[in-house]
């Protein structure tokens, strides 16, 4: 008998199974890294063009002042009131601008959940379908700062401004994610329920959302996480929380009330932060960065009856309930004769479209700076977090760590925390405050944008980075360790290349969100989009208005189609 030895499938290179040459593999290395480096220097050249200046010199003085101030903020008892107060409204725009979005969300994540349609859909519900599709992309294509700038001129500095411009984007992309997540169910049990003659949302009710509650309820609480930070950055339209006390402060140079309002900031961002980590981790259920590119692990035994979710839930609800008696938000005056009258008049002026004053030069101009300080932005964002985000996660120890003598797990200690406070710092602060912050020394353009958008997105992106370190498979680095090798050699060994997936992975959608960010900045003095809206907005030409709308969303949609291609293509 002869013995004949096979190589187990799994144990062959991915590129000899597929029959993919070690060219090949050369080949694609090098236009992955030509797809990262070309576009930063295209980005650099659109930026800062010859012999243009960057560094205003006589801004530094300013910026010294600002953070020797640090020292000593502003805690007279009367400022502090009124910071309780901007805190106050912050939170109750977020709030309800959560439960807004929410409600936007149930209802069109069953319209577009395959799963919620028994059969094949009737051909007017398809219909539905598609146009809810388009309507809610180009709905989350416009930032919640232009919603704000836009309802208004409609409604005036009403407190009802800053809950629409929540809960409108929020809930098309909450809608998404909603019916992704209830397609995701397994279908047996409502299958049987309606094969049983159950009514339909008989079913549903006892099949359906049960199942899928745990995951609904914490997407839900991280909505109101990102609904804090977008109410502190609507408080430059002038409706009131941290944000316009910020943006007073910042305008009228009193650095020791802006170090106490963002004390505050941070303070409620990491509150907010700490809860709402809390409950996914309590409940089982999926992080913070899969709830961003849209992956949900396999959950197993997901906590829906934890005591903290419950909790969690009625704090919530009552929450919502408050905020709504305390508030004076009233829908009533979407309805008045006055709201209709401006609101008739409002899309009379936005058709039909205009060019911008420069014509195609200038829009296609705008294009390019919006374009170049996204990528520069992320270019920053992926620095900071190549360099704190491996600090900020937190390492599973293994066999061999159990040794380790305290002060190097002290150190490992501190470092984390202190990493951790930092990507919080850098996420809390509204990128609005960064771009003023960064005019004091840079001439307005694309670079001062940049450095804004990119700290902000560095502590984000850092943290679902970081998030998804966590989760990697340690058993390599371990194997490593056992036979020898040293610590950090082992590490890098060992999750790098899985690390280095994650970045790529959440980068790329990142930049599709940052594409959007760059109107932010825009309001406050940058350039791109947003500069052009802002300047449009304020002479009133409201027909070059819906030019910019339109082509924000061209370049949204096509980002976001562009970034899904390579998402899936690393996936693959």
């Amino acid at each position: 008998m002869t013995l004949k030895w096979e190589r187990n499938p799994r144990t062959v290179p991915p590129a000899q199974r597929v029959g993919i040459s070690s060219r090949t593999v050369s080949l694609r290395r090098v236009f992955g890294a030509l797809l990262v480096i070309a576009p930063v220097l295209w980005a650099w050249s659109v930026a800062v063009p010859p012999g243009a200046e960057t560094v205003n010199p006589g801004g530094l003085p300013l910026i010294g002042a600002l953070f020797a101030s640090a020292l000593h903020p502003a805690l007279a008892p009367d400022f502090l009131g009124i910071v309780a107060h901007a805190t106050f409204v912050t939170l109750v725009f977020a709030a309800l601008g959560t439960a807004g979005a929410l409600v936007i969300g149930i209802l069109g994540g069953m319209v577009l959940s395959d799963i919620a349609w028994p059969g094949r859909a009737p051909v007017a519900l398809r219909a539905l379908r598609v146009v809810l599709r388009g309507v809610l992309i180009a709905i989350r294509s416009i930032h919640e700062l232009i919603w704000a700038l836009l309802f208004v001129s409609v409604l005036g500095l009403d407190p009802l401004v800053a809950v629409l411009a929540i809960a409108i984007p929020f809930g098309a992309q909450t809608a998404k994610v909603f019916a992704d997540t209830l397609d995701g169910v397994p279908p047996e049990p409502l299958r049987a329920l309606r094969a049983a003659g159950a009514r339909p949302f008989a079913a549903l009710s006892y099949a359906l959302f049960p199942a899928a509650a745990p995951l609904l309820l914490s997407y839900s609480f991280y909505r109101f996480e990102c609904a804090v930070r977008s109410a502190v950055v609507l408080g430059v339209v002038g409706v009131g929380g941290l944000g316009q006390e910020l943006t007073v402060s910042l305008q009228s140079r009193n650095w020791d009330e802006v170090w106490t309002l963002i004390g505050a900031v941070v303070l409620v961002s990491a509150a907010v932060d700490i809860w709402s980590t809390q409950l996914r981790r309590d409940m089982a259920v999926v992080s913070c960065s899969d709830w961003t590119v849209g992956h949900q692990r396999d959950r197993g035994q997901a906590g829906a009856g934890s005591r903290w979710a419950r909790v969690s839930a009625l704090v919530a609800i009552s929450a919502v309930i408050i905020a709504g008696i305390v508030s004076g938000v009233s829908l009533n005056g979407l309805s008045s004769p006055r709201t209709r009258q401006l609101t008739g008049r409002l899309f009379d002026d936005l058709w039909p479209p205009e060019l911008p004053r420069g014509g195609w030069e200038a829009l296609g101009s705008a294009v390019a700076d919006t374009m170049a300080m996204a990528v520069l932005a992320m270019a920053v964002a992926v620095v900071i977090t190549v360099m704190i985000g491996p600090w900020a996660s937190r390492s599973r120890p293994g066999p061999m760590d159990e040794g380790s003598p305290w002060p190097a797990q002290a150190l490992r200690w501190v470092a984390f925390w202190a990493a951790r406070g930092i990507l919080l710092v850098l996420r809390s602060i509204p990128p609005t405050v960064w771009a003023v912050i960064a005019l004091l020394m840079l001439f307005p353009g694309v670079i001062p944008g940049a450095v804004a958008l990119g700290l902000y997105t560095g502590g984000i992106l850092g943290r679902l980075v970081a998030e998804a370190w966590e989760s990697i498979d340690t058993r390599p680095r371990d194997a490593l360790r056992a036979i020898g090798t040293r610590r950090s050699l082992a590490a890098i060994a060992a999750t790098a290349p899985p690390s280095l997936h994650h970045l790529v992975t959440y980068t790329l959608y990142r930049f599709e969100i940052c594409v959007r960010d760059t109107a932010i900045v825009g309001v406050v003095g940058a350039a791109g989009l947003g500069r052009l809206f802002a300047e449009n907005l304020s002479t009133f030409r409201f027909p070059v208005i819906t030019t910019l709308l339109v082509a924000s969303f061209a370049v949204s949609v096509a980002t976001e189609l562009v970034g899904r291609r390579l998402r899936a293509a690393l996936r693959s």
